[in-house]
């Protein structure tokens, strides 16, 4: 309790020398060109800024520039640290993905990270690069996985949005912040990122199986808090489970789904969209 507080105290006092402030005490800074983000709006999540060229998770510019031009405009990104710890667009250490020799798992300092292209040819990202790109393509969402499941998340997701929120403002970029979209993966998250920062929507994200009991007190924890889209993993998804949230006006995402038959399908049967590495909308019609 008392590192929590002493990271609000440390937040309260950035705020005040780089003359922001806590945001519900602020009035929300979004760029001219970024319009009112609405779920109806999105059949399409780009999972990992998009695949390119058969690779996936690259979370790079290049494969968010591709599916950009062809009328994505809702992403979904992967955030790690580094060995130095600064935030980049990275699904995990495990895969070299052309990175690092050999196939064990290892952990990049932002220098080496930045400087080898994933691949040999797409250009890694720090998440201030990823907030300059954002800046550029004004019209364009990302929702953000940071992969923080574990129940311990208050602290941990007030830690790391502090840190987002600290890059932008050093970085100019604060009106950014309204292009972002919090991936929750349970309560606790959402009350550690209203803190930071009002963001204009967040995805509650069901990445486990659930029973019927826990699903129906996630709805009602996200209809209570306006969290109005959900995402669930393929082999969990039923019509039951679809039902669950449709009495409650949620929208549901499916994931990763990389044909366009079964993409409409689910689509046919209730679902919102999909989380996807390659399809786009017009495959949907």
């Amino acid at each position: 309790m008392k590192r929590i507080i002493l990271l609000i105290e440390i937040l309260l006092a950035a705020c005040l020398f780089t003359g922001s402030v806590p945001y519900g005490n602020a009035k929300e800074e979004i760029a001219v060109n970024t319009p009112e983000f609405n779920w109806e709006n999105y059949n399409i999540i780009t999972h990992a800024l998009g695949g390119l060229d058969g690779y996936t998770y690259l979370n790079s510019r290049e494969s968010f520039i591709n599916h950009y031009d062809k009328g994505c405009r809702f992403f979904e990104v992967d955030l790690s640290q580094t060995s130095d710890g600064v935030w980049v667009c990275r699904h995990n250490w495990k895969e070299p993905m052309g990175q690092w020799e050999g196939d064990k798992k290892k952990v990049l300092s932002a220098e080496e990270f930045l400087n080898t292209p994933i691949y040999g040819k797409y250009t890694p990202m720090s998440f201030e690069d990823l907030l300059k790109l954002l800046d550029e393509y004004p019209d364009a969402f990302v929702t953000i996985d940071s992969k923080q499941y574990s129940v311990r998340n208050y602290q941990r997701t007030l830690e790391d949005y502090a840190q987002y929120r600290e890059i932008a403002i050093n970085a100019g970029l604060e009106h950014t912040l309204g292009q972002i979209i919090p991936e929750l993966y349970n309560s606790a998250m959402y009350s550690g990122t209203t803190l930071v920062y009002k963001f204009p929507a967040y995805l509650y994200s069901l990445w486990q199986e659930y029973s019927i009991e826990e699903l129906n007190d996630i709805a009602d924890f996200c209809q209570a808090n306006q969290i109005q889209a959900v995402s669930l993993y393929c082999e969990y998804w039923s019509e039951d489970v679809q039902k669950i949230f449709d009495e409650r006006d949620i929208l549901v995402y499916i994931y990763t789904i990389n044909d366009k038959e079964e993409a409409r399908r689910y689509l046919a049967n209730g679902a919102q969209g999909v989380c996807t590495d390659v399809l786009i909308t017009d495959n949907l019609n």
